[in-house]
């Protein structure tokens, strides 16, 4: 899986299907996305069905659940699977092909470095205060998680894309990408908006103008 190295920008669904979903899909792919997670653990021939409504030249950046990969094999779909915490075993990295892309979770930066053998993409979070989640708030300050990155890029080489999660929006977009971060993922900004597509235009124009 290549990955970009501009900053990028990713999506979370809802765990939830919601009317025009995979149109939204299509759409923000097209607007530019880097990956969208599809945040349906227990779906997967809901899973299946997008993977037939969305243009095959994006597959490669749907972001699967490692469920959906047990149910259906690793052979059929190149995407990149998605590992829970629980889920970073030594037997399930062993059954997935060493030419599938792979991305995880990590809520202590000292973890980002440890997982870098086999991940390509981790998601940290929270950065801050959680839109979706009532109460769910950083452990540290931005300014801090911004010089254990520069700490961490300072004694290891090459290190697995490092996308920032959580109570990320249009006012804090930027803050994001000037901390070190190689990009932003986007979950309670777009759906608490009447309009998500519109939404997620409007973030992306602020750090590609």
């Amino acid at each position: 899986m290549k990955i970009d190295n501009s900053f990028q920008l990713f999506v979370f669904t809802q765990p939830e299907i919601f009317k025009d979903e995979k149109k939204f899909i299509s759409q923000v792919f097209e607007l530019g996305s880097s990956g969208i997670y599809l945040r349906k653990e227990k779906n997967s021939a809901y899973i299946s069905s997008i993977f037939k409504n969305v243009n095959r030249k994006f597959h490669h950046k749907l972001i699967i659940p490692l469920s959906f990969y047990d149910e259906n094999g690793f052979q059929k779909i190149k995407s990149i699977i998605h590992f829970k915490e629980k889920e970073r075993t030594t037997l399930n990295l062993l059954k997935v092909p060493s030419d599938v892309g792979l991305s995880t979770s990590i809520h202590d930066l000292s973890e980002w470095s440890m997982l870098s053998d086999r991940f390509k993409l981790i998601f940290y979070s929270p950065v801050f205060e959680s839109i979706s989640k009532p109460n769910y708030k950083p452990k540290i300050s931005l300014e801090e998680l911004s010089l254990q990155i520069e700490k961490y890029r300072s004694t290891k080489e090459k290190l697995p894309q490092l996308i920032a999660l959580g109570g990320i929006n249009e006012r804090n977009i930027l803050q994001i990408k000037d901390a070190g971060f190689d990009g932003a993922a986007l979950f309670g900004a777009m759906w608490n908006s009447l309009n998500p597509v519109n939404e997620f235009r409007k973030i992306k124009m602020i750090f590609d103008q």
